[in-house]
């Protein structure tokens, strides 16, 4: 994704693609879900985390078997990424965390793991 870097210990190859169904879900949930929680309570200025997997997952996450991208969140041409604050965040500090956190490349994680792609029309 343009504008999207990894961190400098971002791994050399593609850990997460590699992962059993249940491999995937232990680091999800007690990866994953622990540090984006706190990323956005701080981004948010909240008291506390307000994240579940149903935030990035939607609210059929176990009946979709946790499949992304999510069809219920906003479309993003990860070419052209939105503007604003909160799309500078994602792309400065949840994609690269992101990227860390499922031990996965830049080549394997970007807008569009998480947000489907905008139709043609």
């Amino acid at each position: 994704m343009k504008g999207t870097r990894a961190s400098p210990h971002a791994p050399q190859t593609d850990v997460w693609s590699a992962l059993s169904f249940e491999q995937r879900h232990s680091v999800m949930t007690f990866t994953v879900l622990p540090n984006m929680a706190r990323t956005w309570q701080t981004f948010k200025k909240t008291t506390y985390p307000e994240m579940t997997c149903r935030t990035c997952h939607g609210k059929d996450a176990e009946t979709a078997r946790y499949q992304m991208p999510n069809p219920t969140l906003p479309p993003i041409d990860a070419l052209h990424p939105p503007v604003g604050p909160v799309a500078q965040f994602m792309i400065a500090k949840v994609v690269p965390d992101m990227i860390d956190l499922v031990e996965t490349t830049p080549e394997h994680f970007n807008c569009n793991s998480c947000h489907p792609k905008p139709l043609k029309e």
